[in-house]
């Protein structure tokens, strides 16, 4: 626990003919707070480690250093440690540990940590909308580091807003790795390809990902020839057509199937779900309640850049007329979505994500945003959290309904 600092003193107390006396005192007293500070981070091992710590430790400028300390105030303080707390709880997360409740008590049924080997997140959502720049940020901000593993690194696609298309393949990611000698669960993300025509193909590819046994890398794509001899083909739609090659040998299970559904949209867009695509996403969402995906997700990325917008339009008003109308319209957003799709409010999330601003100086982007990074890697981390519960609440839901349908009939 952090021991926070005391009240300043109150030049009130001090008395008009002290007044020099009771600046000094007050000045005196900042720099022992920013001591206190320094030294009660420094005496914290989940807090001396993280990423706007390690970045002053490492400064070289002093009285960078020194400024950056001094504004890490009281709350900052308080964030800093709930990130960091998050952070180990999720790197040493242990599957259903808080959710053994849910289950039937069924004593032929092993238990969960036996059988569930890790968390499965699936994202979709539209062409650049941020899939794959989340899954950099989530990596940055759970690890403390710029610097991805390689072999995250190589198969991750990011491109710009305004680019043609990014991820191509459906592509598994190993956020945390199982380890069964801690008995620690691993967190996969899986990327697919953004939906950019929102047909009849692009539904059917959803159903597919959603039964859970696609390969790693591969491009899901429909055939466009029938195979002769197979009579039962000209009876399916085009769009139904997959080549086997896509698909994994290994039987579909509660470690294959994805255990948490995901969209994500371009929440700097006046329309983060565009009119005409609206149904189609309402649609697979409700197919995924269907399927027993009753708490998804929606995340809204690049706010940073919708508030630079809303700044920019109404940059005469007052800074705090200026902050309600940017609360109304985060408001409106989120009101359009709920309309549009029909999920919980309270699963709808706006972020940041990390992005390489390569114009401007290291030392600038190190240091000039440390309170702006720490926002970005609560907000990141605290989605994440939110989205391994309802996967963990999905499992409950697939455990009690295998034991209840001995035909196996949850796909």
């Amino acid at each position: 626990m952090i021991d926070l600092p005391m009240p300043l003193p109150d030049r009130r107390t001090l008395g008009n003919k002290n007044k020099n006396l009771g600046n000094n005192v007050i000045n005196k007293e900042i720099n022992n707070q920013n001591k206190n500070f320094y030294e009660n981070i420094n005496n914290n091992d989940s807090l001396k480690n993280s990423t706007i710590i390690s970045e002053i430790n490492n400064s070289k400028n002093d009285d960078l250093k020194e400024s950056t300390i001094s504004s890490l105030n009281a709350t900052s303080l308080i964030k800093l440690k709930q990130v960091e707390d998050m952070r180990q709880k999720i790197l040493s997360y242990k599957l259903l540990t808080e959710k053994a409740i849910f289950l039937n008590n069924n004593s032929s049924t092993p238990t969960p940590e036996k059988f569930v080997e890790k968390c499965n997140i699936i994202l979709f959502g539209p062409s650049g909308s941020g899939k794959s720049s989340f899954i950099k940020s989530l990596y940055r901000s759970l690890y403390n580091s710029a610097i991805m593993p390689p072999e995250v690194m190589n198969k991750l696609i990011i491109k710009g807003k305004y680019y043609n298309e990014g991820t191509i393949n459906f592509t598994k990611l190993y956020l945390v790795p199982t380890n069964k000698s801690t008995n620690t669960s691993g967190i996969t993300l899986c990327d697919t390809r953004g939906h950019k025509r929102m047909d009849d193909q692009e539904w059917e590819q959803f159903k597919v990902l959603l039964e859970g046994n696609i390969k790693d890398g591969v491009n899901i794509t429909q055939r466009k020839n029938r195979t002769p001899g197979l009579l039962w083909e000209f009876w399916k739609k085009d769009s139904e057509l997959f080549p086997k090659e896509i698909f994994d040998s290994k039987e579909i299970g509660i470690n294959s199937v994805p255990h948490a559904v995901v969209f994500i949209f371009d929440g700097s867009s006046d329309e983060p779900i565009q009119s005409e695509d609206a149904k189609f996403y309402r649609d697979l969402v409700n197919f995924s309640k269907n399927k027993g995906y009753t708490d998804i997700h929606i995340i809204l990325t690049r706010i940073d850049i919708f508030e630079k917008i809303v700044h920019k339009r109404f940059k005469n008003l007052p800074k705090s007329e200026l902050i309600t109308k940017l609360n109304l319209l985060k408001d409106e957003k989120i009101e359009k979505v709920i309309d549009i799709l029909g999920v919980n409010r309270a699963n709808i999330h706006f972020i940041e994500n990390y992005h390489d601003d390569e114009n401007e100086d290291e030392d600038e982007i190190n240091y000039k945003d440390n309170k702006n990074n720490l926002e970005i890697d609560y907000h990141i981390l605290k989605t994440l959290s939110d989205i391994i519960n309802s996967s963990e609440l999905f499992i409950s839901y697939y455990i009690n309904l295998r034991q209840t349908c001995l035909a196996g009939c949850f796909f």
